[in-house]
């Protein structure tokens, strides 16, 4: 089903989508520690409301003229 923007207004989602919990290991075959390294990991996230729409929700103000999600 996914995650749901239930209303922008209010600043509300819902999530309903995914798993609770995620774990996994990884080892580099070629790390040499030696060397600098830097790893970084992507994530996924659901959408949900970006601080300017829940200051606007909370406030009672228009949406400001950017994406209401992150």
């Amino acid at each position: 089903m996914g995650s749901t923007l239930t209303g922008l207004e209010a600043a509300t989602y819902e999530n309903s989508t995914g798993a609770v919990e995620l774990m996994a290991s990884w080892i580099d075959p070629d790390f040499d520690p030696t060397l600098p390294a830097l790893y970084y990991t992507r994530t996924l996230e659901i959408p949900t409301p970006r601080w300017t729409t829940y200051d606007a929700a909370r406030l009672k103000q228009p949406l400001l003229d950017v994406p209401a999600t992150v």
